[in-house]
């Protein structure tokens, strides 16, 4: 079973994960028709350094930034006494996005762009879209 849960504490563990599954929620639509934010339950497979690999999901709001997708490469922290309970990683996402810039450029655009406006991307692969 998979279980929501807050988010991880100071002691948290960050690891690689992958996207597996997302559930689309609500979607909050302005006066004029354009998305305003998303709602999403995304499941992760999480793959840690020390233990096997495990799946927990998370609730999230995205507003005008690319929506998680199956196979996209993902980082997560995690307390170790309770691994159900994950976040996205959010600074570690962006420094993998620009490792991705050097080897390719032509992304700069593309990256720059996501983390000035909206939410901060919850995978590495969102930002080569």
């Amino acid at each position: 079973m998979f279980r929501l849960g807050r988010k991880p504490g100071a002691k948290a563990i960050t690891a690689r994960g992958e996207i597996v599954h997302v559930d689309f929620g609500s979607q909050h639509v302005d006066s004029h028709g354009g998305t305003q934010s998303i709602r999403y339950t995304v499941r992760v497979r999480v793959y840690p350094d020390d233990i096997a690999s495990f799946e927990a999901s998370i609730k999230i709001k995205l507003r005008g930034t690319a929506g998680p997708m199956i196979g996209e490469e993902t980082w997560v922290r995690y307390e170790p006494g309770s691994p159900t309970r994950i976040d996205f990683d959010r600074d570690r996402i962006k420094d993998r996005s620009y490792d991705r810039v050097q080897a390719n450029p032509g992304l700069r655009v593309v990256v720059d762009t996501l983390y000035r406006h909206g939410d901060p991307p919850v995978s590495v692969i969102a930002t080569a879209r």
